[in-house]
C-alpha cells in the first residue's frame, strides 16, 4: 500500500502543479509604439512592460512591435479597432478627435519643466471628464502622459536675433511653434518627424524647432549647424504614453488594472526621464562635433515671453469657437494652476525614473479607482 500512496500523492502534486501554473500563465497583450528602438518612447513603453509584469504578478505581459503593425498616424484608430491591445497615441495628430485634451496640448509654450509638464498634463486630463469621455469614445482608456525637454531652434543657417530669425523656414511639430515662428515673421512648415532630417538636410527648411532629444532621434546632429537655446521654448506633452483598447482594458480583472495604472506611472516617468538625458547628452556631442551653440538674447527673450502670455488668449478662443469647447479661458487657468503645483513638487534637477514614478503614483495614479475608471 505504501508504493501505492506515494504514487497518488505524486500524481495529486503534479496535478496541483499544473493548474497552478495554467492560473499564473501570463496574458500577452499587443503593444504599439510607432518609433524605433533606442527612442525615449520605446524606453519608456519598455519600463511600462517591465513594471506591468511585475506589479501583475506576472499574470500580464508586453510583446512590443516598435514600427510594425502601426504607425504614429495610424495609432488612435488601430488603438479604437483593437489591432493592438495598447498603444503610444499622439494627440496632436488627432485634434477632432480629441479636442478637450488638445485645449491643454495647445499650451505648450507654458512649459520650461518637463518632470512637471508631464504631471499636470496627467492630473489635468485624468480630471477632465470631458477629456476622459473622448478617449473613451474612441474606444480607448487614457492611461498618462510624459513630456520633452523645451524647444529650441537647430538649424543649417544662424538664427539667434529677431533679424536672422526673421524669414527662416522652420520645421514646427504643432500648431503653438508655427503660431510662434509666425510672430517672429519666421515661415513654419508641418513636415513628418520621419523626413525631418531629408527636409534639414536638403535645404527644404533652414532648421527645425524641437528638444535635444530630437538631435539623436532624428539625426539632426548630422547636419544642423547652430542651436540657439531659450526659444521657442515649450514642451511636447501631448502624449497618450500607453492608451488601452477598451475592450482590454475591460477584461481584465480589478487587480490586473490597478497594475497597469501602476506600471503607467512608470511609463510617464520613464518616457520623460529618457528625453531630457538624451537631450543632455545630445547637447555635449553636438558641442564636440563643433556645432555653434547660443543663448536667445534679451529682447528675443522678451518679445518671446510676450507673444506666449497673448497666445492663450487666441487658444481660448481658437478652442471655442473652432472646437465648440466651453469654458475654455477657466480650463486654461486650471490647467496653469496645476503647472504651478507641480513645478513645486518637481523643481528642475537630476530625476531617476524611480523617483518621478513614485511621485506620480502618489499624487495621481494611487486616486484613480481601477473597479470604476474606464467601465
Amino acid at each position: 500500500m505504501k508504493p501505492i500512496r506515494m504514487l497518488t500523492s505524486a500524481l495529486l502534486a503534479t496535478a496541483a502543479f499544473a493548474l497552478t501554473s495554467a492560473a499564473v500563465q501570463a496574458r500577452e497583450l499587443k503593444l504599439a509604439v510607432g518609433f524605433p528602438q533606442g527612442t525615449a518612447a520605446y524606453h519608456g513603453l519598455d519600463a511600462f512592460g517591465k513594471a506591468l509584469k511585475e506589479k501583475s504578478g506576472g499574470e500580464l505581459e508586453v510583446k512590443m512591435y516598435p514600427l510594425s503593425l502601426l504607425n504614429l498616424p495610424q495609432m488612435l484608430n488601430g488603438v479604437r479597432d483593437g489591432v493592438v491591445d495598447i498603444g503610444f497615441v499622439l494627440p496632436p495628430l488627432f485634434p477632432s478627435d480629441l479636442p478637450e485634451t488638445h485645449l491643454a496640448v495647445d499650451l505648450a509654450m507654458l512649459g520650461s519643466n518637463p518632470w512637471a509638464m508631464a504631471g499636470a498634463m496627467t492630473e489635468y486630463v485624468f480630471s477632465c471628464s470631458e477629456c476622459v469621455a473622448e478617449h473613451l469614445k474612441n474606444n480607448q482608456v487614457y492611461l498618462g502622459s510624459s513630456s520633452t525637454a523645451p524647444y529650441m531652434i537647430v538649424s543649417t543657417k544662424k538664427a539667434v536675433t529677431l533679424d536672422e530669425i526673421r524669414g527662416k523656414k522652420l520645421r514646427s511639430g504643432a500648431a503653438p511653434w508655427a503660431r510662434w515662428a509666425q510672430h517672429f515673421g519666421a515661415v513654419a512648415l508641418t513636415i513628418p518627424g520621419n523626413q525631418v532630417f531629408e527636409a534639414v538636410s536638403g535645404g527644404t527648411v533652414d532648421g527645425a524647432m524641437v528638444s535635444a532629444a530630437e538631435l539623436s532621434n532624428l539625426r539632426l546632429i548630422d547636419v544642423v549647424k547652430h542651436i540657439t537655446v531659450g526659444v521657442p521654448t515649450g514642451t511636447y506633452h501631448g502624449i497618450d504614453n500607453n492608451n488601452f483598447n477598451l475592450r482590454t482594458w475591460r477584461s481584465l480583472t480589478e487587480r490586473q488594472r490597478r497594475a497597469v495604472l501602476e506600471a503607467s506611472a512608470m511609463s510617464s516617468a520613464a518616457v520623460t526621464w529618457k528625453y531630457i538625458t538624451d537631450g543632455q547628452q545630445n547637447m555635449k556631442d553636438a558641442q564636440a562635433k563643433g556645432v555653434q551653440i547660443y543663448q536667445a538674447p534679451a529682447d528675443v527673450l522678451a518679445r518671446s515671453s510676450a507673444f506666449i502670455n497673448a497666445d492663450l488668449a487666441t487658444i481660448a478662443q481658437a478652442a471655442e469657437k473652432n472646437s465648440g469647447i466651453r469654458n475654455a479661458n477657466q480650463k486654461i487657468a486650471r490647467f496653469k494652476a496645476l503647472l504651478e503645483k507641480w513645478e513645486k513638487l518637481m523643481p528642475e534637477r537630476d530625476w531617476t525614473p524611480a523617483a518621478l514614478a513614485e511621485i506620480y503614483q502618489r499624487e495621481i495614479y494611487s486616486k484613480i479607482d481601477p473597479k470604476t475608471y474606464g467601465m
